[in-house]
Order: C-alpha cells, then sequence, then structure tokens
C-alpha cells in the first residue's frame, strides 16, 4: 500500500536532526569522522523537499526516479541530490543528470551502461557506491560479497567515467543488534578493497551507506558514513513507526 506523503514540520525536522547529530557524535568510531544523515524524501512532495534544501539540509536521498523527476530539473542542483533506490538502466538519462551520487550500484551491466551515458553527458565523473547483498538475500539486489573486491578492483579500471567510493547495503529484516554482523562485515570488506586500490584511488573510497531509521545507532557504531533516515526525521519521537 502507498505510504502517504508528509507535511514537512520544518522546526520539528530541525529538532531532530539535532537529536540525530548529537548522538551520531557520540557513537563515532574512534579516528573516524562519522555519520552524515541523509534525509530520505520519499514522504515529501516537491515544495517540501526545495524546503529542506533552502534551509540548508542538503544533499537529500530519493529512491524512485519518478519522484526525482518531481522535484528538481536536469543539472539545477545535482549536488543536493543522492538516489538511494534501485536504478534500471532505463531511466539512466533520467536520474544522473540531477544527481551527485548513486548509492545503488549492483551490476556490471548498469556499471557500463552508467559509466557511457556518464561520459558522453557529463562533465565530472559520478560518485557511486557499489551495493553490496551481504547476507546474500535472493529479493535483494547487490553484488556478491565474495566476488565484490575481484568486480569491484576492475570496475575501477575499466570505468573511468565513475568515481568508486565506497559500499551499500540493505540489512535483513531483523532487529538492529542482529544486523551489526552485516554492516561489520560491509566495513571490513570496505578495507580490504581499499587495501587494495592505488593510492588515488582509495583516498575516495571511504564511505558506508547504511543504516536506516530502524538501525542508524548500531549502524554508526560500525562505521557507516551515510545513513539514510525519512520518516523519523518527520514525525516527533516515538511515532515513527
Amino acid at each position: 500500500m502507498k505510504k502517504s506523503l508528509l507535511a514537512l514540520d520544518l522546526p520539528l525536522f530541525q529538532e531532530n536532526v539535532k537529536r540525530f547529530r548529537e548522538t551520531l557524535g557520540e557513537l563515532a568510531r574512534p579516528g573516524e569522522p562519522g555519520a552524515t544523515i541523509l534525509p530520505v524524501t520519499k514522504y515529501l512532495d516537491r515544495d517540501n523537499s526545495r524546503t529542506l534544501l533552502e534551509a540548508g539540509f542538503g544533499p537529500l536521498g530519493e529512491n524512485r526516479s519518478d519522484q526525482l523527476m518531481q522535484k528538481t530539473d536536469p543539472g539545477q542542483d545535482p549536488d543536493c541530490w543522492h538516489f538511494i533506490g534501485r536504478l534500471q538502466r532505463n531511466k539512466i538519462s533520467v536520474v544522473a543528470p540531477r544527481i551527485c551520487m548513486l548509492h545503488s550500484l549492483d551490476s556490471e551491466r548498469l556499471a557500463a551502461s552508467l559509466d557511457a551515458w556518464v561520459e558522453d553527458h557529463l562533465v565530472s565523473p559520478l560518485a557511486v557506491l557499489v551495493q553490496v547483498n551481504i547476507a546474500s538475500e535472493t529479493r535483494k539486489a547487490g553484488i556478491d560479497p565474495v566476488l565484490a573486491p575481484e568486480l569491484i578492483l576492475n570496475w575501477v579500471s575499466r570505468f573511468r567515467s565513475l568515481r568508486f567510493e565506497g559500499l551499500m547495503t540493505m540489512p535483513p529484516d531483523l532487529s538492529a543488534e542482529q544486523c551489526r554482523p552485516v554492516f561489520r562485515q560491509l566495513r571490513l570488506l570496505r578495507d580490504s578493497i581499499r587495501d587494495q586500490l592505488s593510492s588515488a584511488a582509495a583516498s575516495s573510497f571511504s564511505h558506508l551507506s547504511m543504516g536506516m531509521s530502524g538501525d542508524w545507532q548500531v549502524a554508526a557504531e560500525e562505521g557507516a558514513t551515510w545513513i539514510r533516515i525519512g520518516r523519523a526525521l518527520f514525525l516527533p519521537p516515538g511515532l515513527e513507526d
């Protein structure tokens, strides 16, 4: 069932962001920068999404290409948007010029098609995160974690119009604590791949997009750099479920 859009209460949103940021600062791993909140706009319309951008809360995350089309225009403000949903190859021309980062690069076919389109149409490389199916769930997208190092090292050398900046995962539908091993494995996988990259490529391969409203604290403890938060930012504490 389609969930209803929410009316933006900006002061409440600001207070929720402040609360999240304070906790994230406490949860950051020693010596690491900690997680940045990526507000997810699936529950907002265009006007409310743009209100957040005007208030300085970008970048924002969107998970549907049709919604991204409604909320922005090609080249208007791509630095303000990340795409976090599954990207179909026939939607590359719609999504790529509207974003600064793709969180869900999940196959070689998509990487090749995206690289070719970006090379032909954009000036700068597009930042991407590779989606890894850490828990090997049949109904979720993402590359096999066992094959990930070899694949990603190959992609980095071949697809020069993409800038590989780390990994993303969607954890199983379990309790936050039960998801901890998934988040930890993603961090260890990132570290292993980074150690095998050239110094130039390794310097940008730092991100971990993991953690949502139900498990963000555990994800932050395990080294998330982007946490994807939706309803919990727009509703009073305790009412986000």
